[in-house]
């Protein structure tokens, strides 16, 4: 999947305005880890009920950061309803939490039992990160074109399937992220400060589409 170039200046322009500030491509914080930050999206999902064809809708979609360290070395930032809540959205969906994590300049995207998890690592820091981390490897920073996050320890690849891969942006203030696996595939926009812009989700049997774009901004804080 792929951006459009006007699509994406454009998009860049209302966000930068919104943050108040530039991207910093080398900087470690790509993504906000503040408490009250609020992104919300639009554009259009699909979706299949049990014996009845595809259908489409569009969506308005916000995700918020409800608790958030940065500690330096280790930052966290529980939110509520990230947009992978749209791979498989259906009307009447319920949001639900995440975790993202970063240690030093690794970033870490956990969909499961986030909430404790971000209890733990806010009471014991370091003590607390679970042995399997590696598994929620998300990417590293600075993030360079070309690049693929897999677990350490699995198995080389002769292919870019079932590992994060920096794709080539049509913009030097953002990177395309993406995870394509056999059954489905994962697209995303990443501006550094700001955080995710664009998120496109589609799986390749029964039908489960998402593809919005970053139409509102607020960061948190004092």
């Amino acid at each position: 999947m792929k951006i459009p170039g006007l699509a994406l200046s454009v998009l860049l322009a209302v966000v930068m305005a919104a943050a108040g500030c530039a991207p910093a491509p080398g900087n470690h914080a790509v993504f906000p880890f503040v408490k009250g930050t609020m992104w919300t999206y639009e554009g259009a999902v699909k979706w299949t009920r049990e014996h009845a064809p595809p259908r489409s809708n569009s969506v308005r979609w916000t995700s918020r950061v409800v608790a958030a360290f940065d500690d330096g070395d280790v930052a966290r930032a529980l939110l509520d309803g990230g947009v992978w809540d749209l791979e498989w959205w259906s009307p009447g969906k319920r949001t639900e939490s995440y975790l993202l994590l970063r240690v030093q300049n690794r970033y870490y995207s956990i969909r499961h039992d986030a909430k404790t998890l971000f209890a733990e690592v806010t009471k014991s820091g370091h003590k607390a990160l679970p042995p399997n981390l590696d598994e929620d490897t998300w990417f590293d920073t600075p993030l360079k074109t070309g690049d693929i996050y897999r677990p350490k320890g699995e198995a080389p690849r002769g292919d870019t399937l079932y590992g994060w891969q920096v794709a080539e942006s049509p913009s030097r203030s953002a990177y395309v992220l993406g995870y394509d696996t056999l059954p489905d595939e994962e697209t995303l926009t990443l501006v550094p400060g700001v955080g995710i812009t664009w998120f496109a989700y589609a799986h390749h049997g029964t039908v489960a589409e998402a593809d919005v774009r970053l139409v509102a901004y607020h960061r948190g804080g004092p």
